[in-house]
Formats: C-alpha cells, structure tokens, sequence
C-alpha cells in the first residue's frame, strides 16, 4: 500500500486549488465535498477531477445529504470534516491540510468576538487537531488576493463560490463589510493585535489551569466565571459564554440542579458536581454471574457494605436506577431510599444513577455503599456489588 504524506482538502476555489498545486509533487490524497446546493457546484467538482487526472493524483468525492433541518454551515463543516478523518483513518494519514489563508484568519476572529465566543485560540493556528488528526493551514501568511494572484500567474483552474458573494450568513457578512474593507496594513496590525491578545489568554489560562488543578470544586473559591467555564470545558468539551457563566455563578449560590443539556450540573452544600446523563439501568440476571456489567460490578470480595447473600429463590435478579417509593429494611427499620440519601447528604446528581437491587419479589434487597436488608445479611456474604 502507498504510504500517502497527507490529504488536500480541495473544493475547487482559488485557495484550495493554490494548495492543491503546492502540494501535488507530494504522495497526497485529495478529498472533495460537493453539497448540490448551488448551480456551480458540478462544476467546481470536475475542476478538481481534471487536475487530479492530469496530475495522477488519487480523488475522493463526496455529496452528503442533510437530513434534518438545521444550520447548514454547521453540519457541513462536521460532515466535511468527518469525510477527511474517515479518509485519514482508512489510509492511515496523519495530516489534513486544508485552504485557510490569512483573510480567514480575520474573518474567524471577527466572528469569534462578535459571538462573544471563548475559544482556546482566537482567528486560527497553523496546526491543530480534530479527533486526533494534525490539521495543518500552510496559507496562513498568505491574502486571498495572494492565492488567487497565484493560481492566474501559474495558469492553474479555479471556480468562484457564487454563494461567498452574497450575505445569507453571518461569515459573509464579516468578510463583505469587515475584512474586505481592511488595507494591507490595517490587516496586519489586526494579526498583530489577535497575536498579543492570544498570548495574554494562554497566561490567563495557564492560571486558571494552576488553579483548577487543585480546586476542592467549592462555590466560594471561583470568584472569576472564568475559572467556572475552563473547569465546564474541561468536563464537558463545550464552550460557554461569558453570559451563560455569570448566570450560573449567580444560580450556584445556592443549592441548585442545572439542566446543561447532555450534563446535570448541582450545586450542593456550597460544592459543584457536573454528571453527564445516562439511560436508566434495567438488568436481569437469571442466575449469580460474577463481572463486570453496565454501570457496576459483581465481586467475589469486597468490603463489608458490598457484601450480600444471594439465596435461589432471589433469582431472577433486577439491577436497576432508583425509583421514587422505592424503601429498604434494614436493621433499623424500613426506610425510603431517598430518605436515606438525605439523610447522608448526597447530591441529587448523584442520586439520580444510583442503582438499587430488587429480587423475584420486587423487594430492594440491596442499595450500594447503603448495604443490603436484613434478610441478606451474613457473615459470609457470596457476592459484592460494586457501583
């Protein structure tokens, strides 16, 4: 199998066809989108076909469909990008390159600050990763005028996206009246102004890293939200903006549960606890079957308050999310679950994937780190759940 140094991204536009040309003497793949959504989009494919033919350049193309209704820049940009990771995976590729030059560059700063948007770089980087592929940007230093200058002086193909020319999306509207207005100069002190403030946010960062690495995740101590929204992208890989964060400053104050989307996030005794959401757990065994399951294990050994007896007539089993009503027997009397959690102060976040045992009866005779009923008690219990 050929050992390919990278893919080329190439929608047949003057930048991806100038990259196209500087890296076709390399052992590359080329990879196409083609959405059907404007009357020019055949042709810009078959720019990209003829210039792969003549340079024996080995061509994938895809025309992806969206399903549902929705933003398409968004979900064009993730399948797009997803067809270049599959590639790379099939291939074993390492490197994407893609077409972004310099006015880009602008065009995605002006559009990060006007979306108030907290990134981990603002404009662009000449390297970065998606989904554990190098995606690499060699016409950063270049201007859109630079690269299409190039494509004309070397005779080299291109088509111009009508769509680019109108202003349905924001990013256009950026590019009409923001970038295309700037001099020269004037782009050039704005990438050195997005320069400066990048590298005060890598030391603003590198603080709040400092801080979040030793956090006791106590409401009291975040007294910037910018340290609330580092420790959320941490846990949850998205972005929140300045206004979500002082909101939910002002919510954590006191005791809270959050709906964050895919995350429950609590603020409980002056503690955060972030959660992301699970299915309920509902698992039958038929008989004692040691190992580990969706959620928990069941041990041979384990400590005290994970030991329980199973008798043959328990069977079968269900292991299950804890449900409202749901009580247990214990020694000291009967008690609903919930009761007890409150009782032992645990934070409803984690409640609410707790898993109890109930035997062919339906009776709990088992809830975790609470201990089992008092007719499943031994000295010598023959299974240990783990959750």
């Amino acid at each position: 199998m050929v050992q390919y140094q990278g893919i080329v991204a190439c929608s047949g536009g003057p930048d991806s066809m100038a990259l196209l040309a500087k890296l076709c003497y390399k052992k590359v793949i080329v990879a196409h989108v083609n959405y059907h959504k404007r009357d020019t989009a055949d042709r810009d494919e078959q720019i990209v076909r003829n210039f792969c033919d003549q340079h024996h350049l080995p061509l994938f193309v895809y025309a992806p469909k969206q399903e549902k209704a929705g933003n398409f820049q968004s979900w064009a940009r993730q399948v797009r990008y997803d067809f270049f990771v599959d590639l790379a995976l099939k291939y074993h590729i390492d490197t994407i390159y893609v077409a972004h030059q310099k006015d880009d560059l602008l065009e995605t700063y002006f559009f990060q600050k006007q979306r108030h948007m907290l990134c981990e770089t603002y404009g662009l980087k000449v390297e970065s990763m998606y989904k554990g592929i190098r995606i690499c940007r060699p016409l950063l230093g270049l201007s859109k005028k630079e690269c299409m200058q190039y494509c004309l002086d070397h005779g080299i193909p291109f088509g111009i996206d009508e769509s680019n020319l109108k202003d349905d999306y924001t990013r256009n509207q950026i590019r009409h009246s923001l970038v295309d207005t700037l001099s020269e100069d004037q782009k050039e002190e704005w990438l050195h102004t997005i320069e400066k403030e990048n590298r005060e946010w890598n030391k603003k960062r590198e603080q709040i890293s400092l801080f979040l690495d030793t956090w006791d995740q106590s409401v009291d101590s975040l007294s910037d939200w910018l340290f609330l929204e580092e420790w959320l992208f941490r846990c949850t890989q998205k972005r929140f903006s300045k206004r979500e964060c002082m909101d939910l400053m002002k919510q954590l104050q006191s005791d809270t549960l959050i709906d964050l989307g895919d995350y429950d996030l609590e603020s409980y005794h002056k503690k955060l606890y972030l959660q992301k959401k699970k299915n309920p757990v509902f698992i039958q065994l038929t008989s004692l079957k040691y190992g580990q399951y969706e959620g928990f294990s069941i041990e041979k050994t384990g400590r005290k308050i994970e030991g329980i007896t199973l008798y043959p007539e328990d069977f079968p089993l269900t292991i299950r999310s804890v449900q409202a009503g749901d009580k247990i027997e214990m020694v000291w009397g009967t008690k609903k679950i919930h009761r007890i959690f409150i009782d032992r102060k645990i934070p409803r976040i984690l409640r609410k994937n707790w898993l109890v045992v109930e035997n062919s009866k339906k009776r709990i005779i088992f809830v975790p780190k609470i201990g089992c009923d008092v007719q499943h008690f031994s000295v010598k219990p023959n299974a240990f759940m783990i959750q």
